[in-house]
């Protein structure tokens, strides 16, 4: 009984440990999906990762700016414009092709944040 107890308590440890953690995937995660479907080369996939880093300290400044202030509207309004400049940063690197495809992707992202808030 006492172990079917632990197990119980360890297994609800576990679930509220992964709930707890953030589902935003790290900048290395978003580097290495960009560099498999726009087919970065090393220096491209240097240069992204590094305006990956940057984004997310700067969004983790912007969230912890948003706590202490509680307004939302201020802090959303910085993200968007915190994600165009991600964007354009990224643009500049990509050869013609690679931007179509970037295009794309960018649309599939809209698509489904507008699904999501449905």
């Amino acid at each position: 009984m006492n172990r079917l107890i632990s197990a119980l308590l360890l297994a609800l440890f576990a679930v509220t440990v992964l709930a707890a953690q953030p589902m935003r995937r790290t900048p290395e995660e978003r580097t290495a999906q960009l560099k498999k479907e726009l087919e970065l080369n090393a220096k491209q996939e240097k240069q992204v990762l590094k305006i990956f880093t940057e984004a997310d300290k700067e969004r983790e400044e912007m969230f912890a700016n948003m706590q202490e202030s509680g307004d939302r509207d201020q802090a959303r309004g910085k993200m968007m414009k915190l994600l165009e400049e991600t964007d354009k940063k990224i643009e500049a690197l990509l050869t013609k092709t690679q931007l179509k495809k970037y295009d794309d992707i960018k649309k599939e992202r809209r698509e489904r944040m507008k699904e999501r808030r449905n």
